[in-house]
């Protein structure tokens, strides 16, 4: 095992991945240590990539450079659109993956990189050495040296798996928990906490009655997650529904008196918004049946996922409930269901940039701050990497704001908020979610990516042209003169009222029911765009009103967001605070007057009087 490096990364999970990836592409001497390099990139759960709101931070990462979005599209089997009855604002795509395809992409894009290393082996213990290195020890496999250390350790931080009432030690089927790297990080005084997540059986595939069963289709016409991808995508499978029924919540229930989670065996709290089967028909008594979905685990594996019958029931129990669901009378479980109960840090302790506040130079990200899912850990990874990158290098820290993106959202709420239960993004987070589409990724990012050395130069010249071929068709509806009645018999065709006087084309794209590929015709325009092009215009003029009237607001916050607090600055003798606003500040120690308004217990007034303190102790005045 080499033995100095300027990046480690422990786990090769989602957000390992994209951390050892960033760190490396930005210049960094890296290694990522898992316990096991075969298991880099395993899919621990749902065999999908993306959704709503969880596609927005697919799509952001890929315009930065990340790794998540282009493997998917290698790996995908099926792919939706979810979200298509509402407005573009809160599209998300998802794709089924084929897991173990999506495995060996991850691994083969990781082996390519040129400055980042891969090895076998489990943190042990670590300590800060007075040169602000860190001293890594891995046991049996020897010692490493690093600059800047980035856990992303996911749910194996003491974990412990629950079926019933058994117990067995493990933060995923056949894969040891990692208790020496819990108790390390604690000794060095992170705050942990208890939280728990789960999963549901997998079904052999050739045991279901698909005749008994609803089929769902991929789009005929796939949307790529990355700007990379330059192929077609094609569906190789589908996706099945179901539901369950009284008979199926009676037999669960009469495995209650030996939950772990009802009995109080499981300490860690779990996801709302991805609950458990039997926390579902006992928190939604009044419901008969509850849909599931029938997902390919792959195209030849012959595994089939149960999304929505996440239990930690005796196995027993769940084989009799899965029999009384269509379709699966005589199914064959292949594997039970189980929770993982694990240690997770408390995010609040983080910069922005995922660092630990009391400790620079450690980082954390992925589900080991709390967050669930795998959209959610790939972006926390990106941005540890590149931040960690970059402090070594001496360069200020990247930062995305509310306004900016989703994984901006996301940061921000992780390292300001007081989270209860796992995180997990949603499209309500966004204030701005009007101008954080799936479809403008690029335009809001990339440029930002290519400016940190993640985007190569070959996909930056061929966004330019793209935004150039953008910029030209928009002129073109922009002067284009739209009046007669040939535009108001496709005006009304749309429910649409007819014009008064000739209007600029593009402005009718304002109107909810036009759209552009039938304006254009309309007008015998011809475009050059494709439906993915036309889309991303017929959207960006459909929110115009609504973001032109929110710009005024985000530059006033973003004068509030880039204003840096001193990071010795003393809070306790800033006495134009209130007391509860110093000690809280003081606890929380955030890097800008952006993340102190948003503090519980700071008022306006205190924020007034920390800009003063601020200008006070330093030489240019803060405005």
């Amino acid at each position: 095992m080499e033995n100095t490096f300027d990046v480690v990364v422990i786990g090769g999970g989602h957000a390992g991945i994209e951390a050892a990836h960033a760190s490396a592409r930005m210049g960094m001497r890296t290694a990522m240590v898992s316990m096991e390099t075969a298991a880099i990139g395993r899919m621990s759960c749902n065999p999908a990539i993306g959704g709503v709101a969880k596609g927005q931070l697919v799509r952001d990462l890929d315009a930065l450079g990340g790794l998540m979005g282009l493997a998917a599209d290698i790996a995908g089997i099926q792919f939706r659109m979810l979200n298509l009855s509402k407005g573009p604002a809160v599209w998300g795509p998802r794709a089924q993956m084929d897991m173990e395809l999506y495995a060996e992409t991850m691994q083969g894009f990781l082996r390519a990189e040129p400055n980042l290393s891969l090895f076998d082996g489990e943190l042990a213990d670590f300590r800060r050495l007075p040169d602000q290195s860190f001293d890594l020890d891995f046991g049996s496999k020897g010692r490493m040296r690093c600059r800047a250390l980035i856990i992303t350790s996911g749910t194996f931080l003491g974990a412990v798996m629950h079926t019933g009432l058994s117990q067995t030690a493990g933060g995923r089927i056949g894969e040891a928990a990692s208790n020496s790297l819990s108790t390390a990080i604690r000794a060095l005084g992170v705050r942990t906490r208890r939280l728990k997540t789960g999963t549901p059986a997998r079904l052999a595939a050739d045991s279901i009655d698909y005749d008994a069963v609803e089929v769902q289709h991929g789009d005929a016409d796939p949307y790529p997650f990355s700007f990379r991808t330059d192929k077609p995508l094609k569906n190789h499978a589908v996706c099945w529904i179901t539901h369950t029924n009284l008979e199926t919540h009676d037999l669960l229930r009469t495995g209650f008196d030996k939950s772990p989670m009802f009995t109080g065996v499981i300490k860690g709290i779990g996801p709302r918004y991805c609950p458990s089967i039997e926390d579902k028909i006992c928190r939604f008594a009044d419901k008969d049946s509850h849909h599931l979905f029938l997902e390919p685990e792959g195209l030849n594996n012959g595994r089939i996922y149960v999304n929505g019958f996440s239990s930690s029931l005796p196995a027993d129990i769940q084989d009799r409930a899965l029999r009384t669901i269509p379709g699966l009378k005589e199914c064959r479980v292949l594997r039970y269901g189980y929770a993982v109960e694990y240690d997770s840090v408390e995010s609040t302790q983080l910069h922005p940039t995922y660092a630990c506040k009391e400790i620079p130079g450690l980082y954390f990200a992925g589900q080991v701050n709390g967050t669930s899912g795998y959209e959610e850990a790939a972006a926390q990874g990106l941005m540890a990497g590149i931040n960690a990158a970059l402090t070594i290098q001496g360069k200020p820290p990247f930062l995305l704001g509310r306004s900016e993106s989703y994984i901006g959202v996301l940061t921000d709420d992780l390292v300001s908020l007081e989270l209860e239960e796992p995180y997990r993004m949603f499209t309500s987070r966004a204030e701005y979610r009007l101008h954080l589409r799936q479809d403008n990724a690029e335009e809001r990012l990339l440029e930002k990516g290519h400016a940190l050395g993640m985007v190569a130069d070959g996909v930056f010249e061929k966004y330019s042209v793209w935004k150039d071929k953008l910029a030209q068709a928009r002129s073109a509806l922009g002067t284009t003169r739209a009046f007669g009645p040939k535009v108001d018999a496709y005006l009304a065709s749309c429910g649409s009222a007819a014009l008064d006087e000739a209007v600029p084309a593009l402005s009718l794209l304002r109107r909810p029911d036009v759209g552009l590929p039938g304006l254009a015709e309309c007008l015998s325009l011809e475009t050059g765009l494709t439906p993915r092009e036309m889309l991303i215009l017929e959207a960006s003029e459909r929110y115009r009103g609504f973001w032109d009237r929110q710009l005024k607001e985000i530059e006033r916050n973003k004068r509030l967001e880039g204003l840096r607090i001193p990071a010795d600055f003393d809070y306790l003798g800033a006495h134009a605070l209130s007391t509860e606003a110093r000690q809280k500040l003081a606890a929380k120690r955030p890097m800008t007057v952006g993340l102190a308004q948003r503090t519980s217990g700071v008022t306006p007034a205190d924020i007034s009087g920390l800009i003063f303190h601020i200008n006070q102790s330093t030489s240019s005045p803060a405005r």
